[in-house]
C-alpha cells in the first residue's frame, strides 16, 4: 500500500506539473495510466478531466466529471471544471446558473464546517467566474457585487487587489443612473496598500540625471489597442532630455520587437512578482513611471502602490481613477476634462494636454474603404463593434427609436457574446424587451477580416457611458462615421474628444434626442454619406488625433512641467 502511495502522490504531482505548464495532453495521459489501476480515484480523474478541457476534448472531459460525481457527489474541483466547460463552449447562460447552483452549494458546506477553509478557495473563484459571466452577459451591478465578493474572500493581497480591479472594472459599464453609488469604490482599492509605506522619497528630486527618465509599464505593449497608442511615445521621443524605459509584462511580439529596439531601456517583467518589479524599477531610478493599464487585466497598480518612483501618471489604457494615493497624475485632455470640471472620485490630478490625450495611428496595412452598403443594398445598414457589455438599456432605447425613425433600417452588431447561440439568445431577449425587431439586427461574433467588416456598415453608433476608443478610430479609418452622445463624466467623455479631434463635431450630440437625429440625418442624406465615406481616412490622417509629432509634444512638455513641480517642491 506504501508503494502505492507514493507513486500515486508522484504521478498526482508530475501530471499537475504538465496542467501547469499547458502540456495537457501529457497530464491526461499521465492520469489515465494510473487510473487503469486505481480507477476510484477522483483527484486523478479531476486532474484528468482538466487536462481534456484543455485540450479543447469537452465531451471526454464532461465524462470524467461524470465519474468524478458518482466517486465523490460534492467534489468542488469538478463542479468547477463543468463551469469551464460551459464557458469554453459559449454557454453563459448555462454557465451562470450552474455558477449560482455552485456558490449555494459551497456556502453550505462553509456554514456546515465542512473543510471549510477548502471550500471557500473554490468559493472565491466561484464568484470570481460569476462576476465575469455576468459581465459578459451585460448585468454589470450584480457583476461588480460578484467580484467584490470574491476578493473580499481572498486571503492574500495580491488576489484580493485583483478581486478589486476585476470589480472596478466592471463598473464601467453600468448605466449612468447606477454609477453614483460606485462612485466611491475605487478608494476601497486604495485601502488595501494603506500600510505600505512609498519607496521613493523627496531626496529623489536630487539625482540629477542628464535625462528625465520615463518608465511605461504595461501587460499590453504588444499588438494591441494600447500598444498602437502608445507607439508615437515610444518610437519618436527627444532622446535629448528623456531615456525611456519599459516593463512589458506580456509575452512579446513584433510590435514588442519594434519597442524593444526603440527604446533606451526593455524589461520584461513576465513572471516577476510585484516585489520584485518594484525594487528592478527603483533600482533603474525612473523619475516618471506611467502606467498604461489601470485595472484592465493583468494591470501593474501593486507595483505603483509601493512607489516606485517619485512621480506617477496613469492613463491611455484605462479611462477611471485607479484609487491609489500613490498615482499622482491621469493623463487627460481639455474636451474630456474641461476647464472648471471636477470629479472628486479621482484621487489623480489631470493632466490635460490642448489636444488629445491619445493619438491613433493609421496601420499600414489598412483594407480598401468600400462603398456605403445602402447603394447596394437599397437601406441603411447602422452598427457597433463595440464591446456589447457596454450596451446598457438606455442605448437599446436609443437604438429602437432609430430604427423606428428610419424604415427599413437595419443593425449590425459584433462582439464576443454574439459567438455562441446562448449568447444570442441573450441578446435577443434584450431587444425585444426594447421593442427592437430581431429580425432586423445581425449578430457577428468575433472574425479574421475585423476591419473589412466595416464595409457592411453604413453608421457607427457609439455606445455610452461608456464609448468606444480604437473602435471609434477603426471605424473612422475605414470610412464610417460615427455617432457619439455627450458625456457628465470624464470617462463617459471620451467619444466627444476623439471626435472633435478627428475633425467631426457635427457627429456629436448633445442630447439623446440629437443622438437620433444626427443618425438620421446621415442616413437619409445618400450624397454627403457618400462624400464622407471618401474623405474620412484622408480627414483622419490630417487630424490632431493622428497628429504624432504635436501629440508626443505635448505629453513630453507635460512631463518636464509635473516633473519640475516635483524637484521645485523636494529639490
Amino acid at each position: 500500500m506504501k508503494n502505492i502511495a507514493a507513486r500515486r502522490q508522484e504521478m498526482l504531482m508530475r501530471a499537475n506539473a504538465l496542467y501547469e505548464a499547458h502540456e495537457y495532453a501529457r497530464a491526461a495521459d499521465i492520469a489515465q495510466e494510473f487510473l487503469a489501476v486505481l480507477p476510484e480515484d477522483a483527484e486523478m480523474r479531476y486532474i484528468r478531466a482538466a487536462a481534456l478541457t484543455g485540450c479543447e476534448a469537452y465531451d471526454e472531459a464532461r465524462a470524467e466529471i461524470a465519474r468524478i460525481r458518482a466517486i465523490e457527489p460534492h467534489h468542488a474541483g469538478a463542479a468547477r471544471q463543468e463551469i469551464y466547460i460551459d464557458r469554453a463552449e459559449g454557454k453563459f447562460r448555462t454557465q451562470i446558473a450552474h455558477l449560482r447552483a455552485y456558490i449555494a452549494m459551497l456556502e453550505e458546506r462553509i456554514a456546515a464546517e465542512d473543510r471549510a477553509d477548502y471550500h471557500r478557495v473554490f468559493l472565491a473563484s466561484a464568484y470570481s467566474l460569476l462576476g465575469e459571466a455576468l459581465t459578459l452577459t451585460g448585468e454589470s451591478a450584480e457583476a461588480v457585487e460578484a467580484f467584490l465578493a470574491s476578493s473580499r474572500l481572498e486571503t492574500a493581497r495580491e488576489k484580493k487587489a485583483i478581486e478589486y480591479s476585476n470589480a472596478l472594472f466592471a463598473s464601467n459599464y453600468l448605466p449612468s443612473e447606477r454609477r453614483a453609488a460606485y462612485a466611491k469604490l475605487a478608494r476601497g482599492y486604495g485601502a488595501l496598500y494603506a500600510d505600505v509605506h512609498p519607496l521613493s522619497t523627496a531626496s529623489d528630486a536630487r539625482r540629477g540625471h542628464d535625462r528625465i527618465r520615463i518608465g511605461y509599464i504595461s501587460p499590453d505593449l504588444r499588438t494591441h489597442p494600447v500598444g498602437t497608442l502608445i507607439r508615437p511615445l515610444l518610437t519618436a521621443y527627444d532622446r535629448t532630455r528623456f531615456a525611456v524605459y519599459c516593463y512589458a509584462n506580456c509575452a512579446e511580439d513584433g510590435l514588442s520587437q519594434e519597442f524593444r529596439t526603440a527604446v533606451d531601456v526593455w524589461r520584461n517583467i513576465c513572471g516577476m512578482s510585484a516585489e520584485e518589479t518594484v525594487a528592478l524599477v527603483h533600482s533603474d531610478e525612473i523619475d516618471i513611471l506611467f502606467d498604461l493599464a489601470g485595472h484592465t487585466q493583468h494591470n501593474a497598480l501593486p507595483v505603483l502602490a509601493h512607489k516606485p518612483a517619485p512621480v506617477q501618471v496613469t492613463g491611455i489604457g484605462y479611462f477611471n481613477t485607479t484609487g491609489l494615493a500613490a498615482v499622482d497624475y491621469m493623463l487627460s485632455d481639455v474636451h474630456v476634462d474641461p476647464l472648471g470640471t471636477d470629479d472628486d472620485a479621482f484621487t489623480e490630478e489631470m493632466i490635460c494636454l490642448p489636444h488629445s490625450h491619445f493619438c491613433y495611428t493609421l496601420p499600414s496595412d489598412l483594407p480598401a474603404i468600400a462603398l456605403p452598403p445602402m447603394e447596394r443594398r437599397g437601406y441603411v445598414t447602422f452598427g457597433s463593434f463595440n464591446n456589447f457589455s457596454k450596451v446598457t438599456d438606455d442605448v437599446l432605447r436609443l437604438w429602437g427609436a432609430l430604427l423606428e425613425t428610419v424604415p427599413q433600417s437595419r443593425l449590425l452588431l459584433k462582439s464576443k457574446l454574439f459567438g455562441s447561440a446562448e449568447g444570442r439568445e441573450i441578446a435577443a431577449e434584450r431587444f425585444t424587451r426594447y421593442g427592437i425587431p430581431t429580425e432586423r439586427v445581425e449578430l457577428r461574433g468575433f472574425g479574421p477580416h475585423h476591419l473589412a467588416e466595416y464595409g457592411d456598415m453604413d453608421i457607427a453608433l457609439d455606445t455610452f457611458p461608456y464609448t468606444g476608443g480604437i473602435t471609434t478610430c477603426e471605424a473612422l479609418a475605414m470610412g464610417v462615421p460615427v455617432v457619439t452622445l455627450c458625456g457628465t463624466s470624464h470617462g463617459a467623455r471620451f467619444g466627444e474628444s476623439l471626435l472633435i479631434n478627428a475633425g467631426l463635431p457635427e457627429l456629436i450630440a448633445a442630447r439623446p434626442e440629437g443622438y437620433v437625429q444626427i443618425a438620421a440625418a446621415l442616413a437619409s442624406s445618400p450624397d454627403p454619406l457618400h462624400a464622407l465615406r471618401t474623405n474620412l481616412r484622408s480627414i483622419l490622417a490630417h487630424s490632431p488625433l493622428t497628429d504624432a509629432r504635436t501629440y508626443v509634444r505635448d505629453v513630453e512638455t507635460a512631463y518636464m512641467e509635473i516633473w519640475e513641480r516635483f524637484v521645485r517642491r523636494n529639490g
